[in-house]
C-alpha cells in the first residue's frame, strides 16, 4: 500500500489534532487490514469492520482522529476457518497471534507487524508489534431458541476451566450444580490450559447458528446487560470509505451501531482502546524491549 507524502501531516480532525506519530500508527495497521483482506479473499472468508472501526468509517470515513484502534470481526465458522490458514499465510513481517502459539489467552485474535512496537505486556518472548484484533462473533441468546441461554452458561462454564479451574473445584466441593456434569468438568481440568480453551472454541464452533442473535464471548459473559447483535444485521455487505481505502461493513451498520454506542453521531472523546500500550511504529517491539526496557530506562519515544 503506498499513501502520499500529504497522509502523514499533523492536521486537525474533529478539533483534535493528529501527529505525525499517529498517522505512521494508522499506515501500519492499514497495511495489516490489506494483507488481511488479501488472505480473506484467497479463502472466501468473510469479515467486517468492528467497534471503534465501524465507528469511524461511519462518522469519520477513516480512523476516529483521538484512536490508534483497527478492529475487526467474523462469524465463528469464518473465523475458525481463518484459524486454520493464518499461520501459513501471515508470514514475516506479520504474525498470527492467537491463544495456541504465543503465550496468551484470549478470546480473540490479532495480526501483528513485527517490526513495529505495541507492547501490552512486559514479555520480551511475546510478539508485540503493532496489531489488528480479530474478533469472532458467537452465537447468543435470542428469546427464540430455548437452549440459547443454556449454551452461553457452557461457554461461561467451560471458559471458566481455562482460567480458574481452581473455582471450579471448590464449588463442586461445595456441592453447586452446573450445567456439565461433574466428569466432564474434572476431564476438562485434566487437560493442558490450551486444551481447554479449544475445547471452548470447538463447543462455540459446534453450536454456531442455533439463535438469530451473535456476540462477542467477553461482552456477552462479563456485561450486563450482554452485548447482543442481530445476525441479520450482517447478512449483507456494503463497502464503506476508510481513509485511504474501502472495508466491508455490515449493511445494518446504523442498528449495530445504536446498539453499541447509542447515539454514535455524538463525539464522545476518551482515550484509546490502546491507551498505557506503548506504540511505537518505528522501532521492532524487540529492539525497543533492549533499548528502552531491559536496558533500564522506562523512556517512551
Amino acid at each position: 500500500m503506498n499513501f502520499e507524502p500529504s497522509f502523514f501531516k499533523e492536521e486537525i480532525r474533529s478539533d483534535f489534532l493528529v501527529d505525525e506519530k499517529r498517522k505512521k500508527i494508522w499506515a501500519v495497521e492499514l497495511q495489516i487490514l490489506e494483507k488481511i483482506d488479501e488472505v480473506c479473499k484467497k479463502h472466501h472468508i468473510t469479515y467486517y469492520a468492528h467497534y471503534g472501526t465501524l465507528l469511524g468509517a461511519v462518522r469519520h470515513q477513516g480512523f476516529i482522529p483521538w484512536d490508534d484502534d483497527l478492529d475487526i470481526a467474523m462469524f465463528r465458522d469464518d473465523y475458525e476457518k481463518f484459524q486454520k490458514i493464518a499461520a501459513e499465510e501471515f508470514t514475516e513481517p506479520y504474525f498470527f497471534q492467537n491463544a495456541y502459539n504465543d503465550g496468551i489467552i484470549r478470546f480473540m485474535a490479532k495480526i501483528r507487524d513485527s517490526r513495529t512496537t505495541a507492547i501490552e505486556h512486559m514479555a520480551p518472548s511475546i510478539n508485540q508489534g503493532i496489531f489488528i484484533d480479530i474478533f469472532p462473533l458467537d452465537v447468543a441468546p435470542d428469546g427464540i431458541n430455548e437452549d440459547g441461554p443454556v449454551i452461553l452458561e457452557i461457554q461461561k462454564e467451560i471458559w471458566t476451566t481455562v482460567v480458574n479451574p481452581r473455582e471450579i473445584l471448590e464449588e463442586l466441593e461445595a456441592g453447586k450444580r452446573f450445567v456439565l456434569d461433574i466428569n466432564t468438568l474434572v476431564n476438562l481440568i485434566k487437560l493442558d490450559k490450551r486444551e481447554r480453551f479449544r475445547e471452548f472454541e470447538a463447543f462455540s464452533l459446534s453450536h454456531f447458528g442455533e439463535t438469530q442473535n451473535v456476540g462477542f464471548m467477553a461482552r456477552l459473559l462479563f456485561r450486563d446487560p450482554p452485548e447482543i447483535l442481530k445476525k441479520d444485521w450482517f447478512k449483507d455487505v456494503v463497502y464503506l470509505s476508510f481513509e485511504n481505502i474501502r472495508i466491508p461493513a455490515p449493511a445494518e451498520y446504523d442498528k449495530i451501531l445504536t446498539t453499541l454506542y447509542g447515539n454514535y453521531h455524538e463525539f464522545v472523546r476518551g482515550g484509546s482502546d490502546h491507551e498505557g500500550i506503548i506504540m511505537d511504529p518505528d522501532i521492532p517491539y524487540g529492539e525497543y524491549f533492549s533499548k528502552y526496557i531491559l536496558g533500564g530506562s522506562q523512556k517512551k519515544v
